[in-house]
C-alpha cells in the first residue's frame, strides 16, 4: 500500500515537473523567436523571410506527417525499449536522408513553380535541417516518453538563442537572406548535438519489417492527423506564397507572428486546462455547461483586448518594433486579429467535442474551413495581401456559427447563455477599439514614438476592465452568476485548482 502511494506521489511529481518544463519550453521558444525575429527584421527585407517561410513549409510537413508517424506510435506503446527507439532512429535517419536529397534536388523546380529563382539556394541550405530533424527524432521520442522535459527545454532555449545570435551577426554584416538559412541550420544542428549529449544513449541500426506492420495502423492515423494539422496551421502561408510570392509572404509572416503570439500564449494554455476539465465533467451536463462557459469567458476576456490593441495599434507597433519598411503588413495584422479571436473560440469548441467523443465533426469542419479559405483566396488574391487575409478571416467567421450551434446542442445550452459569456469581453473590446481610435486621431503625428504605445496601453488598462465590469454586472447565466466569473479572479483560480 505504501509503495503504491509513493509511486503515485512520484508520478504526480513527474507530471507536475514535466508540465512546468514543457510550458517553460514553449513560452521561452515563443519569446526568444519573437525577439530574434524583431531584430533580424531591422536588417532584412520581407522577401528574405518569405523565402524562409516557404522552405519551412517543407520542413514542417516532413516533421508532422512523416517523422511523427514513425516516432509517435513507439512513444504511445506500453513498454518501449532501446530496440524500438533504435528502430525509430534507423527509419527516421534513412527517411531524413531521402527527404533532404529530394528537397535539395528539386530546389530548382520548386523555385520555378513559385516564380522565385532566389528560393533555390534557400531550399538547398534548409535541406540540411531536414536531415538533422530526422536524426534527432528518436532522441526526442525517448526523452518525452521518460518525462525528461527539462532536458528538452534546455536544448530548445540554448539552440534557439545561439542560432539567433549567429543569424543576427551575419545579417548585420550584410549576408542577407542566407543569414536566416544559416541561423536555422545552426539551431537545428545544436539541438541535435545537445540532445545527444543529454541522452547519453547510443542507438544502433535496426531494420525490422515486423515493427512496420505492427505500428502501421497507428502510424497512418498519426500521419493523417499531422497532415490536417499542417494544412490548417500553414495552409494560409502556402496560399499566400503561391498566389503573391515571397515579399507578400514575408509581410504575412510578420502579421501572423504578431497575432498568433497572443493566440498561442493565451488560447493554447486555456485549451490545455479545458481538455481534462471537459473529460472529467462530461457525465454531468450542468458542470460541463458551467465549465465551458467559464473557460470560454476567460479565453475571450484575456485574448480580445490584446488582439483589439494589436488591430488598432498595428502601425505604431510595427514602426517601433520592426521598422517602417514593414508598414504594408499593418492592414493584415488587423484582419488576422479578428481571425485569431474567432479561431480561439472555434478551437475551444473542437476541444470540447473531442472530449465528449464527437470526433468527426471538428475534422469535417476543418476540411470545410480550408476549402472555403482556398476558394475565397483564389477569387480575392487579385486584391493583394489584404484581400487574401480577409478571405481567411471570412472562412473562419462564416463557419463559426456552425461550430457554436454544434457545441450548444451537445451541451444543451441556449443561445442567450452563450451570448452572456461573449458579451462582456466583446462589448469591452468594441469600446476599447473606439477609444484607441480617438486616441490615435489626437496624436497621429507621433506614429513612430514609443510613448504613443505606452499611452495607449495605459488607456486600455483603464477602459477595458471598466467596460467589462459594467457589462458583466447585469448579466446572469444558468448555474451561476457571470459577475462572479468576470469580477472575481480568486474564484476563477479556485475553479481551475479543483
Amino acid at each position: 500500500m505504501e509503495n503504491n502511494i509513493m509511486e503515485q506521489d512520484n508520478n504526480h511529481g513527474n507530471v507536475l515537473s514535466g508540465s512546468t518544463w514543457s510550458i517553460l519550453d514553449n513560452l521561452a521558444q515563443q519569446v526568444l523567436s519573437f525577439i530574434i525575429f524583431a531584430i533580424l527584421a531591422r536588417f532584412l527585407a520581407p522577401d528574405a523571410f518569405g523565402l524562409l517561410t516557404v522552405a519551412h513549409l517543407f520542413i514542417l510537413f516532413s516533421r508532422l506527417v512523416i517523422f511523427d508517424a514513425i516516432a509517435m506510435p513507439v512513444v504511445r506503446s506500453l513498454l518501449p525499449d532501446d530496440k524500438l527507439y533504435s528502430w525509430v532512429f534507423t527509419y527516421c535517419t534513412v527517411t531524413g536522408l531521402i527527404l533532404a536529397g529530394l528537397m535539395f534536388g528539386s530546389a530548382g523546380t520548386v523555385s520555378t513553380l513559385f516564380r522565385a529563382p532566389e528560393l533555390k539556394p534557400v531550399l538547398q541550405g534548409m535541406s540540411i535541417s531536414v536531415f538533422f530533424f530526422g536524426l534527432v527524432r528518436a532522441y526526442e521520442a525517448r526523452l518525452v516518453r521518460n518525462m525528461m522535459f527539462r532536458q528538452l527545454a534546455i536544448r530548445s532555449i540554448l539552440s534557439v538563442t545561439l542560432g539567433g545570435i549567429v543569424g543576427i551577426a551575419l545579417a548585420v554584416n550584410g549576408m542577407g537572406g542566407m543569414s536566416l538559412v544559416v541561423q536555422q541550420v545552426i539551431a537545428s544542428g545544436l539541438a541535435l548535438l545537445l540532445v545527444v549529449l543529454q541522452s547519453r544513449w547510443v542507438p544502433r541500426l535496426v531494420f525490422d519489417g515486423g515493427l512496420i506492420r505492427l505500428f502501421w495502423a497507428d502510424s497512418r492515423q498519426v500521419s493523417i492527423a499531422g497532415l490536417l494539422d499542417f494544412v490548417n496551421a500553414n495552409g494560409d502561408s502556402l496560399l499566400v506564397s503561391v498566389f503573391l510570392g515571397p515579399y507578400a509572404t514575408g509581410l504575412y509572416n510578420l502579421a501572423k507572428r504578431m497575432t498568433s503570439s497572443v493566440y498561442l500564449v493565451i488560447s493554447s494554455s486555456m485549451h490545455k486546462v479545458a481538455l481534462p476539465i471537459f473529460s472529467e465533467a462530461q457525465s454531468n451536463e450542468g458542470t460541463l455547461q458551467l465549465g465551458y462557459l467559464k473557460i470560454l469567458g476567460i479565453t475571450l476576456i484575456c485574448a480580445a483586448p490584446l488582439l483589439c490593441f494589436q488591430a488598432e495599434l498595428a502601425k505604431p507597433l510595427i514602426v517601433v518594433v520592426f521598422g517602417p519598411k514593414w508598414l504594408p503588413a499593418a492592414p493584415t495584422v488587423s484582419a488576422l486579429a479578428i481571425l485569431c479571436l474567432v479561431a480561439s473560440v472555434v478551437d475551444l469548441n473542437e476541444y470540447l467535442l473531442f472530449a465528449i467523443g464527437r470526433n468527426c465533426f471538428p475534422v469535417v469542419l476543418g476540411i470545410a474551413k480550408l476549402a472555403l479559405a482556398a476558394g475565397l483566396s483564389a477569387i480575392f488574391y487579385k486584391f493583394g495581401l489584404l484581400g487574401m487575409s480577409l478571405s481567411f478571416c471570412a472562412a473562419h467567421v462564416l463557419l463559426f456559427p456552425i461550430s457554436q450551434i454544434a457545441v450548444n446542442r451537445a451541451l444543451g445550452l441556449k443561445t442567450h447563455q452563450t451570448l452572456y459569456a461573449f458579451a462582456p469581453p466583446l462589448v469591452g473590446s468594441i469600446i476599447l477599439y473606439l477609444g484607441l481610435s480617438i486616441y490615435l486621431l489626437l496624436i497621429s503625428d507621433r506614429l513612430n514614438h514609443p510613448t504613443l504605445i505606452v499611452g495607449a496601453a495605459f488607456l486600455a488598462s483603464l477602459l477595458y476592465p471598466l467596460m467589462v465590469a459594467i457589462t458583466g454586472w447585469r448579466i446572469r447565466a444558468v448555474n451561476g452568476s457571470l459577475p462572479e466569473m468576470w469580477l472575481s479572479p480568486i474564484r476563477l483560480s479556485r475553479f481551475f485548482m479543483r
